[in-house]
Order: structure tokens, then C-alpha cells, then sequence
């Protein structure tokens, strides 16, 4: 199941823009009061983002929205007990929070702020304009449920056993991919529902095995994406102190035939092209598939000091952290060794001694969110993982044209 995160977020800093170049306000890596986390929800819907700023000592959180062309923020709501998931649907903002049972708990708000209201107990999955679809566990059992928005009715549409494990995946179009995972039998099974069809119910589209032996994670999907009419979904275990995640990435062919992409696969998500996927296996190595013939090859990705690479679709995003007082993202095409490379964002930033700072670039909507993590691992108290001590975000668009930045 999923948690209630427990440290958050932050204060938004309005910044100058450039083309290509960052300018910050000062002060930018002190100590926050509030985190807005790497892994947490962010959405970018109608020239807005939406994020969740999180307490770095307790388990309140709010969430903010910034319009991006003036970088004007504004607080949506405020929950006591944190929020772990957003929801964009018919001008509203579906969340989820827990209530003082402990228990999950839907609610939703208009977007630019106001009243909230709970909508129902569960962990909300999707929602469209006339329903909401939410997971309730009781009992070590999961109920999923179709909520009609303006009846009020509900629907049951899957019940699960004991000792099973019910999760949404995510939705194409009007299809909704959720998987279960049966402990007993140490088997997952991935499921589709037509959420526009009059009778809901989950269909079941494959059945899988655990492939890694030894491995003792619970089995979960933790992509589906579909290229050319046919599926791909990747699924694996988490394993190890460090959850590092040991995953096998499948294709389901129009007719229903099952073929395998590849094993051993280090990336969680999917990450496909025009014409080719892209992954990295345990060991750090990189490869292409051709989505129209099936092969695949390997290709280089320069192991160096202070660089770090991210691939999202074609092309493959260069970082490098050498210089202490700047951050300069470079991309190039993917699936080679830096063909056609050129730049795409500087970020002046003065790095403190004895922190270790890592960078991260995801797409948000139309942007690009960039997250500079600096780390204290000096602090022996906080393990391995070190002291997180700032989180920075920056915002560019697809031509690399800085926009905005916040804490």
C-alpha cells in the first residue's frame, strides 16, 4: 500500500527569467521548513503547476499552484495529515489525504482554491467527468468502487481475497489498467476496464511469473504504456535494503501474444520514442529496442564524475555538476553516445562544501521540472542515504527557455 508521506514541501520564490539561464534569489540551499519532494505528485494543466509542499517535521501539507507565465503561487488547500496523490478533473482537484481514522480519504476543491469537501473514504485511482474511481482496503482485502460524482452512488467493481494486493496503474485513453497480486501463489495478474462501457468490470490481459529467482519482493506493475495499438507494461519487486528495483519489461501484441523486451531492467518507467524504447539493466548498462523489428542493441552512456544522465523519449538529457557555482543540462539524441548534443539549460548555483547534489529532469505537462537535491552524507546519523538539507526546482519549457524556479 501506499504511505502517507511525512515530509514536504516549501516556499515559492519567484524568480528572473532568461533564455537558458536561471536567475536565483538568494539564499536558495538554507535549511527548508517544508520539501516539495522529488517523487510527489506535480501536474501542469491550463498554464498552471500544481504541486504538494510537504512539513519537513511533521505530516501536514498543502497544495500550491503556480501560474507559469508570471510565476504568481497561490495556496489551494491544506491538509493536516499530508496528501500523497492529485487528480485534475472537470475544473476540481481530487486528493488524497487520511482521515483522523487512519484511513484514506478522497476530497476535492476547486483549482484556484476554496472549500474542500470530502468525496468518500478510499485511495482515489482516476477520475473523469462523471465519476471517481477509488481503492478501499479493509481487513487485508481491497474493494475497488466506481463513485458517480453527482449521485453519489457507488458501484462495486472488484473484490479481492485475502492476502492479495489491488493498485491502479495507470489510464490510456478511456481504458483504466490496474494489477493484483496474489501472495499464495506468488502471481500477478494485470487487468483493464473500459471506464465509458455501461457494465464495469475488470478484464484480465496477462498473467505473470515471478522471472528473477530469489528475489522475495512482492510482484507490482509499475508501468503500462501503449505504443502502435500494442501494450508494453513493466513489472518486477523492490529488493534489497536500498529498494532498488529489479524489474522485466513485456509486450502484448494486438493479438494478445506476449514477448519480452527485456530482464533485469533498473528503470521503473517506460521510456519509448518514435521508433525505439530505451532502459538500463542492473548493472548500469544501456540499450535501445527497435520497436518495429524487435532487436535490440547496446549503446554508451560515458560513465564520468559529476555527470549524470536522464532519457525521456528521444532524446537523453546530459547533467553536469562539476562547476561549483553553476548546473549546465545539455540533451543529445538517445540511444547514442551524445550525437548531436547541444544545450539546454544553465542554472547558477553555489554549492556548499560537504553536500553531494544530484539533479533530476521530469516532464510536467508542457514543462520541464528540474530538481537539485543536495545531501549531507557527512551526518553518519542519517545512514547511507544522508540528510537531505535543500530541494530547488526549476522550471523550463521544451526549447530549454528558463521559466520559473521555487523551493
Amino acid at each position: 500500500m501506499k504511505k502517507i508521506i511525512r515530509y514536504l514541501t516549501c516556499i515559492v520564490l519567484t524568480m528572473g527569467m532568461a533564455l537558458g539561464t536561471l536567475v536565483l534569489a538568494p539564499d536558495t540551499a538554507q535549511a527548508a521548513s517544508a520539501y516539495v519532494y522529488e517523487y510527489s505528485d506535480m501536474i501542469g494543466q491550463g498554464g498552471y503547476i500544481y504541486y504538494i509542499r510537504s512539513s519537513a517535521s511533521g505530516p501536514s501539507a498543502s497544495i500550491w499552484r503556480m501560474k507559469v507565465e508570471t510565476g504568481e503561487t497561490s495556496k489551494v488547500v491544506s491538509a493536516p495529515r499530508g496528501i500523497v496523490k492529485l487528480i485534475v478533473s472537470r475544473q476540481q482537484l481530487y486528493y488524497v489525504t487520511s482521515n483522523d481514522k487512519g484511513q484514506w480519504e478522497v476530497r476535492s476543491c476547486p483549482l484556484n482554491g476554496g472549500a474542500s469537501e470530502t468525496v468518500c473514504e478510499g485511495f482515489a485511482c482516476y477520475a473523469d467527468t462523471a465519476s471517481v474511481y477509488v481503492i478501499r482496503y479493509l481487513d487485508d482485502k481491497a474493494y475497488l468502487y466506481r463513485r458517480d460524482l453527482e449521485s453519489g452512488e457507488e458501484t462495486l467493481i472488484k473484490a479481492t481475497k485475502k492476502d492479495q494486493t489491488l493498485d491502479y496503474v495507470c489510464n490510456i485513453g478511456s481504458q483504466s489498467y490496474y494489477y493484483l497480486y496474489d501472495v499464495a501463489s506468488d502471481k500477478l495478474y494485470i487487468f483493464c476496464l473500459n471506464t465509458t462501457a455501461a457494465n464495469q468490470k475488470l478484464i484480465r490481459i496477462a498473467a505473470e511469473k515471478r522471472v528473477v529467482k530469489g528475489s522475495t519482493g512482492r510482484l507490482l506493475v509499475s508501468d503500462i504504456k501503449q505504443i502502435d495499438q500494442e501494450l508494453y507494461y513493466a513489472f518486477g519487486s523492490y529488493e534489497g535494503s536500498g529498494s532498488f528495483w529489479n524489474g522485466t519489461i513485456k509486450k502484448l501484441t494486438v493479438d494478445g501474444a506476449k514477448k519480452t523486451v527485456a530482464k533485469l531492467v533498473e528503470d521503473k518507467q517506460i521510456i519509448a520514442g518514435k521508433r525505439q524504447l530505451y532502459y538500463q539493466d542492473m548493472k548500469g548498462n544501456a540499450y535501445k529496442y527497435d520497436l518495429k523489428t524487435g532487436k535490440k542493441a547496446k549503446y554508451s552512456l560515458k560513465f564520468e564524475n559529476n555527470i549524470s544522465y536522464t532519457v525521456l523519449g528521444d532524446k537523453t538529457y546530459l547533467v553536469d555538476t562539476s562547476n561549483k557555482k553553476k548546473i549546465v543540462l545539455s540533451r543529445f539524441n538517445s540511444g547514442t553516445d551524445r550525437e548531436v548534443l547541444t544545450s539546454f539549460l544553465t542554472i547558477p548555483f553555489k554549492q556548499k562544501a560537504n553536500i553531494s547534489y544530484s539533479v533530476s529532469i521530469k516532464q510536467v505537462g508542457i514543462y520541464y521540472a528540474i530538481c537539485v537535491t543536495g545531501r549531507d552524507f557527512t551526518d553518519m546519523s542519517y545512514g547511507w542515504r544522508g540528510k537531505l538539507v535543500s530541494m530547488n526546482w526549476y522550471i523550463a519549457d521544451s526549447n530549454g527557455k528558463a521559466l520559473r524556479s521555487f523551493q
